[in-house]
């Protein structure tokens, strides 16, 4: 009946640990603070001393009984259990050392500084098992984790070939990435927690202080997948609530696994998993929209002359010195005012003409632009006839025609473009025509029609 008192007592080790922090912080801080030649402050001090000595000791008796009863393995905590006895020897040291009428010599507050060290340490170590070794230095710069001797190697995530997906293995490649991420850092050889190791498939059978946790063809009555959809206030929900939690597309996984059969060697189409579920974890490589060229930012008094000139001007991404020049509100502009871009010409990646004045030479001078990616010519008198000038504009992928003078014949000057993309020719020439012909581009001209549906012909 009272065999639940000490493993309670373990338990109540995090909370018990931070009270001698605080009262041996406050003496340490008071010795500090006191004046050279004062003792005002001694009896306070030694009180301190005395009481985070005894709450380190009472810490450190709770710490054992919660390594005895929670599965923690002895190479994860002895430094810190050491470190903890260091410093309640320390304690008790400095209430003896130091009497009422003690003035503070350099020795003695040396002494007082080295507790401060055995007590961040102690402190440290103790945040390590709890939280991960690499908690405080995760957060750090790679170059200030590679001075302090850390490199990170974080688990990497899930990622399935799109290609010949059903032949993977369903643990090995799904299952235990998921775990390496989500899992490993309280579940492996060092950091036992609940005596439950999730490194490997052997380990995984060996269950932990309460038994299997895993039930093959049985997910609800797997711990390894009930315990992941508590509600995440329930103290049995895992991982912690405050640990990174698998998405619903790995705890899915988790699922069709164990009712597969929970085997170490089935495929994922052995096991007749649909490709929806394993559809978002497919690699897929992302391409940059606009290049990836080095390139200087536009300085700020050009940016200000172009605006002061009528173009509406910013970056076409924040942080990119990637530009974006449109003439929204300079309807006015024509091929004499191209001069005004020539400063920009390098960055400008987005450009927006439509409803100006420019005529057919204008293609010839935006040409010169090396990385124009989108092009606006929309509301102007162009015909396209000088269109395959954009074919220098490498990298060039969308181009806008809507309501130009744009056909079919025009078009084809642009087929086989290194770049382009799509092309909007909306209200032009090209879209009114009967055969829109086949581009190296995808050809938007608009004229949908919708197909008819039943209540279509509901009279009301």
């Amino acid at each position: 009946m009272i065999g639940f008192i000490l493993p309670l007592l373990g338990r109540l080790h995090p909370l018990l640990v931070h009270l001698p922090i605080g009262i041996l912080i406050f003496g340490i801080l008071l010795i500090f603070w006191q004046k050279k030649d004062s003792t005002a402050f001694n009896p306070v001090i030694r009180l301190a001393f005395l009481l985070g000595g005894v709450s380190a000791a009472l810490a450190g008796i709770s710490g054992f009984f919660q390594y005895q009863f929670e599965g923690f393995a002895w190479d994860s905590i002895q430094n810190h259990l050491i470190a903890g006895v260091f410093s309640a020897a320390g304690s008790f040291y400095l209430f003896t050392r130091i009497k009422d009428e003690t003035i503070f010599t350099s020795k003695i507050k040396l002494q007082v500084l080295a507790l401060f060290i055995v007590l961040t340490v102690t402190g440290h170590l103790g945040g390590n098992i709890s939280r991960g070794e690499e908690y405080l230095l995760e957060v750090l710069p790679a170059e200030i984790q590679a001075l302090a001797g850390y490199e990170a190697v974080p688990e990497k995530p899930l990622e399935i070939p799109e290609q010949g997906w059903e032949e993977i293995e369903f643990y090995g490649e799904v299952v235990q990435p998921i775990l390496n991420q989500n899992c490993k850092s309280c579940h492996n050889s060092r950091n036992l927690k609940g005596e439950l190791n999730l490194t490997s498939f052997g380990e995984l059978l060996k269950g932990g202080e309460n038994g299997d946790v895993l039930k093959a063809g049985n997910p609800e009555l797997s711990a390894l997948f009930a315990k992941l959809i508590l509600p995440l206030e329930d103290e049995d929900h895992m991982p912690p609530k405050e640990k990174r939690q698998p998405s619903e597309e790995e705890i899915e996984l988790i699922k069709s696994w164990i009712a597969s059969g929970a085997s170490q060697n089935t495929t994922l189409g052995q096991a007749g998993v649909a490709e929806k579920l394993v559809e978002p974890f497919f690699h897929k490589e992302v391409i940059p929209f606009y290049p990836l060229t080095e390139i200087p930012a536009v300085p700020i008094d050009t940016l200000s002359r172009l605006r002061k000139a009528g173009f509406f001007s910013e970056s076409v991404l924040q942080g990119s010195s990637w530009l974006k020049v449109s003439c929204i509100n300079f309807p006015d502009f024509t091929d004499d005012n191209w001069i005004l871009l020539k400063s920009v010409k390098g960055q400008i990646a987005y450009l927006d003409l439509s409803g100006t004045q420019v005529t057919e030479g204008i293609l010839d001078s935006i040409a010169n632009l090396p990385n124009l990616t989108v092009l606006k010519l929309n509301q102007t008198t162009l015909s396209g006839t000088q269109l395959g000038a954009l074919s220098d504009c490498k990298n060039l992928k969308i181009l806008y025609l809507n309501s130009t003078l744009t056909n079919l014949e025009n078009l084809s000057a642009l087929n086989q473009h290194p770049s382009l993309q799509k092309v909007f020719a909306f209200q032009t020439p090209a879209g009114d025509s009967p055969n829109t012909g086949k581009f190296s581009f995808k050809l938007e001209t608009g004229n949908y029609t919708l197909p008819k549906i039943p209540a279509d012909t509901i009279v009301y």
